[in-house]
């Protein structure tokens, strides 16, 4: 049973905009392509590991839950956690191409592309050992005593891997439900209501993790973004401000609620709190009346008085304004 399906990838759609405000010249525009291409394939891997759930069921007590942000000595992300009464298993997606080989006594994996590029990871057993240490004491600070299992899955079978690890166990999607049904034939140490009791309150810790500003998490500084309103018809900057809203200079296309988007981008990328000067600023809009009408219309809350007013944005905020850009979009 699904009690938490995988929430939006902020990270992935945040990227995104990263990349569509970086000039192609910034030292950091390869490595965020890397990012977001590395981001890409753990949402398909992740996407895989979602679908084995779907398709197969367990005969016997269980729970699952997808991308778990918890809190107990540290915090910490799990892709997804399978619970049952004979107790948790840890699974985490790694979708790396490539020969992959883990180097004696080496924190790290490597993958070797056809092309001869080697890139190095930080070894899954790391992360592995660091989330089962951190959900035991999650698990201890409530009293409750379990065993917990962890293994990484990759998504395909014809992987080829050297020197891999013995306490490392590696699945692929099709071994899932045969390594969790040998778990759930072994001896329970739960009963039917400590497992929902622990399933629930697993749930109920779990806190959505915020990313935003995504710029500072990459240590690039707001002054160095693209500013402007953006097109969503021909992908340029600095539409300009029209009585029906927004109109290109470039492709002439006109949009009501262009705005939107690229607020979307401010507080994603820049900060969660914007006042009316920092709207104008991004928007590269002259008009104050203006700009006062656009954040009194973004449905989230404001702080201050007059000039000192500003607005502050939640991650629920951002989420919301998220689908309502991508609603208009479908639209146009």
């Amino acid at each position: 049973m699904i009690i938490k399906k995988k929430g939006n990838s902020f990270k992935r759609k945040a990227l995104e905009r990263l990349l569509r405000r970086l000039p192609e010249q910034h030292p950091r525009f390869p490595s965020m392509e890397n990012a977001l291409r590395s981001t890409r394939a753990g949402e398909n891997g992740e996407r895989l590991l979602g679908e084995v759930f779907q398709k197969y069921l367990f005969p016997f007590e269980h729970y699952i839950i997808h991308d778990l942000h918890l809190k107990s000595t540290g915090y910490f992300q799990i892709d997804t956690l399978f619970l049952c009464k004979q107790g948790a298993i840890i699974l985490e997606m790694k979708n790396i191409a490539g020969r992959i080989s883990f180097p004696a006594n080496q924190n790290q994996l490597t993958r070797t592309l056809d092309n001869g590029q080697v890139d190095s990871f930080e070894c899954p057993s790391i992360q592995l050992e660091r989330n089962q240490l951190l959900l035991s004491d999650w698990f201890h600070a409530r009293n409750i005593s379990i065993p917990i299992h962890k293994a990484v899955v990759f998504p395909r079978p014809q992987q080829h891997f050297e020197n891999l690890r013995h306490n490392l166990t590696v699945l692929f999607p099709l071994e899932i439900p045969i390594y969790l049904r040998n778990i759930g034939e072994r001896s329970p140490t739960l009963d039917d209501d400590e497992l929902t009791s622990i399933a629930t309150a697993l749930v109920e810790s779990h806190r959505d993790y915020n990313p935003f500003p995504f710029s500072s998490s990459y240590n690039i500084p707001p002054s160095e973004l693209i500013t402007g309103v953006r097109c969503n018809h021909c992908g340029s900057f600095g539409m300009r401000s029209i009585h029906k809203g927004w109109g290109c200079e470039l492709c002439g296309h006109v949009d009501q609620h262009a705005h939107l988007d690229s607020l979307l981008d401010y507080f994603m990328l820049v900060d969660n709190r914007i006042t009316n000067k920092d709207c104008r600023n991004f928007l590269r809009l002259d008009s104050h009346q203006k700009a006062n009408r656009i954040l009194k219309h973004l449905e989230i809350p404001s702080l201050g008085e007059k000039r000192g007013t500003f607005y502050v944005a939640s991650l629920k905020d951002i989420e919301s304004l998220s689908n309502r850009t991508e609603s208009l979009g479908k639209r146009s």
